[in-house]
């Protein structure tokens, strides 16, 4: 049955212009078709009509909704026309008296090319903060959108590098959109934190800027830009935006309103906005220090509540012919709207619904079903056409892949049914950042802690995942390039975190999430993730050099969500977190998670205390359990080129993890100084994201840190780690540095090391002297020796070593270091040049002893890694960015180029360009790979005209470790938007891809999909209406069946209809719609295509009464060409309108086809009653 299409023409048929095309979609109530005076008797005589003029639907009454701004004035009296009429702000019709001073206020603006907007209820809160940085002074800047809600600001100082992690060095107070200029404390990596707090104690926080460089962002100092660095989001704001902008302000004026004095931009612009409570609020501008002084204001009124909403709902009852000779009875029906709002209470509801038509029993019972369909028809430009001609955008405000979505949200808390990330955090061993398809929510308590975290908290979800997890792990390079092991991944799907490991026990020491353009940029389409500064690959601590390579490996881990080729995505993931601070220091955690996906069925669930001894000091416990096959990753140490997949641990087990800091002075002892301790146990079967236990395995471990007096600190350690294959190492050890001056410190370490492994087994004592000297406070540098004073078993661990770190200047810095000794010459160079205005230098150069590849011992002598590259914004429209790096690991070889360049020609047009290009060459194996990857992209926008495009290119040929990896991609995207004149539209997408792989993450196929549409809506008589639409479908892959992996009919196909009306008078239109189908289809696996072409033709004439009567006469006529027939058939059908919201129709369709070519059923023959009420 396929009645739908038919009343879906029959709507179609009832659009007449721009304001009808509102009503339809959007139920919003307003009128189309406004009553013409060209009927017989109603000629206007001077501006008056006859009493003799009549009209069809004279008599009928009908209540229409008013929207803002159509109250009642009645704070001034009347003229006796009874209305006043006023143009720019002039009275030339009715009571002189009143004057119309909004407008004449607006009139000045415009005049001063400076705006005041009401941007809606909808807020959203920035929080930011610039800084410039002279020696030891920096000057802190405040940046926020909200400064009516904050009660205190504060600039937080943090070093890093700080004795047992992180530490608060600095508070500074500081007025919200303020500055303040610091003294900076001692530090060795010192970073800000811009923290603000409402009135009961809740407080919003940015990601930690680092000091040590200059702040390269591209922020213009003083001017408001709308940049967003906000980390921490815990502050309720309720009301409105308000903007103020300008342009073509005189050089040197400054602006003041909202609070603030802004100084424009180099070309006079300025822009400033404002979150501002409900109730109204006079807005006043004023432009100093130019030679025409400015000041204006205007009444802004921020309503307590908004709403926007929309609905149809569309009923048929009918009798239909079926396959056979007789007739069967049909009751289907759709139910779709959307809507969004804001209560007086302060709740945001966003809400959608479309049931898709269906039977009348199956609409409700499906809403919760996943519909695969659903994302990809809200997007698809070749639904219906392209372009109506009313410039209207689309916005995805509702996703979801299913037919239903609602969040109601408040203060930060939300429930939602739809598409969304989940967020579960809090448990070193259970986190989840999954894109998934349910229901989700968080809920935190008002109650606030003295140190403003909430008292009670709540997380979870149920939902359906919409692709495969996938995550890969990335050893430093000393680069900032990295390929990821998949192509084609969802956007905005991507968790990238930096990991500090310890390289014998595998302990996660400390990790930070990266932000997006902040830190990082991503290629969704080529799987490539750029950081915006190099990563190393280690990290070393204290006077001892135990592994010359470095103690810590540095990680960059990317989990992301990827489509699979060939894999039916089935199951449900739950999971949820509660935590709950049952005093001011005392926080008790529960996670729980479920993953049901694929292969996988994952049962975690873990408990967690913290508690908190003082400002830095604190204690961890945590117990974890897991049951299911685990999770696999892949690792790489070249940046992606080489990757080693590690299968995931499948079993039962648990973990234990206890940790503690203990600040001294906080317990009470007159000592500057730190214990840090932790233990864990893992069974074997454990798997989390981040760990995976083949065998039962603890470590356990401590250090306490004492600075004894101004001139002597030392520190004992001691860590063990052993599991049940029989591997066991500890290391323990105790170090003293004593500063003879202000510039000079010795340190002596002793470190003795019991292992015993696979590889070796014994002990071994080291003894290691170290001399530092600050030089300047640009300048320092070390050196060092140690020596194996006792060995059993063991090599021995002899070094000498140097090292240096120099601030050239304000834009350059160099630091390295380089030992060599018994296990072999290990070292690091880098270079950077940072000058403030977005432009970088760095290279770096490294060698390991300890070097892998793809996990492996290396074949010959590491010669080391060289990375080279630049960021460079070379003028206001030329931005360059190049790296290159080149791997010499033994027999295996590695050379990798990243470039990226843009450029902006103008106000109006921009090129990109971007080539990454690898090679690998092992002699071990004799095997060579090459891997080259290249984007092209423009795009153009001006008042008419609206067009980008990008084409990629990747390519994959040779072997690795045995396997062919040749392959190739093409991926072009373009679109394009052309308004021709006031009543013309003409748009054009192209989406294709070309593919010749292994199918890991992209088919072996090619797709073409290219759509154009035209539309023609004169603005000045809307008698004639035309859509047109042609697109051209190339599928040599099949798509998807049902959401399923079985894969339909390849097909060639093109589309071309084109669909008219004309207004005759008043009442009568007459229409006509031409459609021609050309195509080619073949099963999948064959090589023999079918012809299946086809014509379609239809006339039809309309009769319409302004909310009384519609009536429709429609001939039809489908031509098949391969099978040669030829159908004809009729529609009538006649609606009766009740009201403004109800209308119910009759008729009768005399043939068996529908007006969609795509259907190629013929069962519509029969009668039909059809209900329409809308809202």
């Amino acid at each position: 049955m396929k009645q739908r299409v038919t009343m879906k023409s029959l709507l179609h048929s009832m659009l007449k212009g721009s304001t009808a095309l509102t009503l339809v979609v959007f139920g919003t109530g307003v009128v189309s078709g406004a009553l013409r005076a060209d009927e017989a008797d109603c000629v206007l005589v001077d501006g008056m009509q006859t009493d003799a003029c009549t009209r069809t639907n004279q008599g009928t009454a009908v209540d229409m909704p008013t929207g803002q701004g159509s109250e009642w004035d009645r704070s001034s009296p009347r003229a006796p026309e009874g209305f006043v009429l006023s143009i720019d702000g002039d009275t030339f019709v009715g009571d002189a008296r009143i004057e119309d001073r909004i407008r004449a206020t607006d009139l000045a603006l415009e005049a001063a090319d400076i705006q005041i907007r009401f941007d809606g209820l909808e807020t959203k809160k920035r929080l930011d903060l610039e800084f410039d940085r002279r020696g030891h002074r920096v000057m802190l800047q405040s940046r926020l959108n909200y400064p009516g809600y904050i009660s205190r600001a504060e600039m937080r100082v943090i070093d890093l590098a700080a004795r047992g992690g992180p530490a608060t060095v600095a508070v500074v107070p500081v007025a919200p959109n303020g500055a303040v200029t610091v003294d900076l404390p001692e530090g060795d990596n010192l970073s800000v934190i811009h923290r603000v707090y409402d009135a009961a104690g809740r407080y919003d926080e940015t990601i930690a800027l680092s000091l040590e460089s200059p702040d390269d962002r591209g922020l213009v100092p003083g001017v408001e830009d709308g940049s967003n660095a906000m980390a921490v989001d815990r502050i309720p704001v309720r009301g409105g935006s308000v903007t103020v902008s300008g342009e073509s302000v005189q050089g040197g004026a400054v602006v003041h309103t909202l609070g603030e004095a802004i100084r424009p931009d180099p070309s006079g612009r300025f822009v400033i906005q404002r979150i501002l409570p409900p109730g109204d609020h006079q807005v006043a501008v004023s432009v100093d220090g130019a030679s025409r002084p400015l000041s204006l204001s205007r009444e802004v009124q921020i309503p307590q509540s908004e709403w926007f909403r929309f609905g149809v709902a569309d009923l048929t009852l009918g009798r239909h012919k079926t396959d056979g000779a007789g007739f069967e009875t049909y009751k289907r029906g759709r139910l779709s709207g959307y809507a969004k709002g804001i209560t007086a209470g302060g709740y945001t509801i966003t809400g959608s619904v479309d049931t898709q038509e269906e039977d009348l029993g199956d609409i409700f019972s499906m809403l919760d079903e996943k519909d695969p369909r659903s994302l990809l028809l809200r997007i698809d430009p070749a639904e219906y056409y392209p372009v109506y001609g009313d410039d209207s955008t689309f916005t995805e405000d509702a996703p979801t892949s299913g037919r239903f979505y609602l969040r109601v949200e408040k203060d930060g808390n939300y429930l939602m049914w739809g598409n969304g990330k989940s967020e579960v955090a809090g448990s070193e061993y259970l986190r989840n950042e999954r894109m998934l398809y349910g229901l989700s929510g968080k809920w935190a308590s008002k109650q606030q802690t003295s140190r403003g975290e909430p008292r009670v908290a709540l997380s979870g979800y149920v939902a359906q995942p919409d692709n495969l997890p996938q995550r890969d792990v990335f050893r430093g390079t000393g680069g900032s390039v990295y390929f990821l092991s998949r192509q084609d991944i969802s956007r905005g799907s991507e968790t990238v975190i930096a990991e500090l490991r310890d390289r014998t026990t595998g302990r996660v020491v400390s990790y930070q999430y990266l932000t997006y353009t902040t830190d990082y940029t991503i290629n969704y389409v080529q799987g490539i993730v750029s950081l915006n500064a190099p990563l190393s690959s280690s990290a070393s601590e204290g006077v001892v050099i135990t592994n010359p390579g470095g103690d810590f490996d540095v990680n960059l881990i990317v989990q992301y969500e990827y489509t699979p080729v060939a894999t039916d995505i089935d199951g449900y993931s739950t999971g949820g977190r509660v935590e709950a601070w049952a005093t001011d220091d005392l926080r008790i955690g529960v996670t729980v998670q479920n993953e049901t996906t694929g292969d996988a069925d994952q049962k975690s669930r873990g408990v967690d205390l913290h508690y908190r001894l003082g400002e830095r000091s604190y204690i961890e416990l945590e117990y974890a359990e897991s049951d299911g096959p685990g999770f696999g990753s892949t690792y790489s140490y070249d940046g992606g080129l080489i990757l080693e997949t590690d299968p995931a641990t499948a079993g039962t087990g648990a973990a234990r993890r206890f940790e503690t800091l203990l600040e001294l002075r906080e317990l009470g002892l007159d000592l500057d100084g730190t214990f840090t301790a932790y233990g864990e146990s893992r069974d074997a079967g454990f798997s989390t994201l981040d760990y995976s236990s083949l065998y039962d395995e603890k470590l356990w471990g401590f250090a306490l840190d004492v600075q004894q007096s101004e001139k002597l600190r030392w520190v004992l350690y001691n860590d063990q780690y052993k599991n049940d294959d029989g591997k066991k190492e500890r290391e323990s050890g105790l170090e003293l540095s004593y500063a003879l001056n202000a510039r000079d410190t010795v340190s002596v370490g002793i470190e003795q090391i019991d292992r015993d492994t696979s590889s070796e087994t014994g002990t071994r004592t080291d003894v290691a002297v170290r001399f530092d000297r600050k030089q300047s406070a640009d300048f320092s540098w070390f050196v060092l020796g140690q020596a194996s004073a006792v060995t059993d078993g063991l090599r021995k661990n002899n070094r000498l070593g140097f090292g240096a770190s120099y601030k050239i200047n304000d834009k350059w810095a160099v630091e390295g270091e380089v030992s060599d000794g018994t296990l072999g010459a290990g070292g690091r160079v880098l270079a950077t040049y940072r000058d403030g205005e977005r432009r970088s230098r760095w290279f770096g150069y490294e060698f390991d002893p300890d070097s892998t590849i793809a996990g492996d011992e290396l074949d010959g002598e590491d010669h080391g890694r060289f990375v080279i590259g630049a960021r460079d914004q070379i003028n206001d429209s030329l931005s360059f960015t190049g790296e290159s790096s080149y791997d010499l690991l033994g027999e295996a070889r590695t050379l990798t180029n990243s470039y990226g360049v843009e450029y902006q020609q103008s106000d109006y047009l921009t090129y990109s360009a971007s080539f990454e290009k690898a090679r690998l060459i092992d002699d071990t194996v004799g095997s060579e790979m090459d891997r080259w990857a290249i984007s092209f992209g423009a795009r153009y926008e001006d008042q008419k005209i609206a067009a980008s495009g990008r084409l990629e290119y990747r390519q994959d040929d040779g072997m690795l470790n045995g396997t062919n990896r040749d392959g190739r991609t093409v991926a072009l995207t373009a679109k394009a938007r052309y308004q021709i004149d006031e009543s013309q539209r003409f748009l054009f997408s192209l989406d294709a891809v070309d593919s010749d792989t292994d199918e890991s993450s992209l088919p072996d196929s090619t797709y073409a999909d290219a759509v154009i549409g035209y539309a023609l809506r004169p603005v000045d008589n809307d008698k004639l209406n035309i859509l047109a639409k042609y697109r051209f479908l190339y599928d040599k892959y099949g798509q998807d069946l049902d959401g399923t992996d079985a894969r339909g009919p390849k097909q060639v196909s093109h589309v071309f209809s084109i669909d008219a009306e004309y207004d005759l008078n008043d009442h009568w239109t007459i229409g006509g719609k031409l459609g021609y189908r050309k195509s080619k289809s073949a099963d999948v696996g064959s090589t023999i295509y079918a012809d299946n072409d086809a014509w379609l033709g239809v006339f039809n004439a309309r009769y319409h009464v302004v909310h009384n009567w519609d009536m429709l006469f429609e001939l039809r006529q489908l031509n098949t060409v391969q099978a040669n027939t030829r159908e004809t058939g009729a529609l009538v059908a006649v609606y009766r309108h009740f009201g403004n919201s109800f209308k119910a129709g009759i008729g009768y369709n005399f043939g068996s086809f529908s007006d969609d070519l795509t259907d190629l059923t013929y069962d519509d023959k029969g009668v039909f009653l059809n209900i329409i009420a809308k809202f």
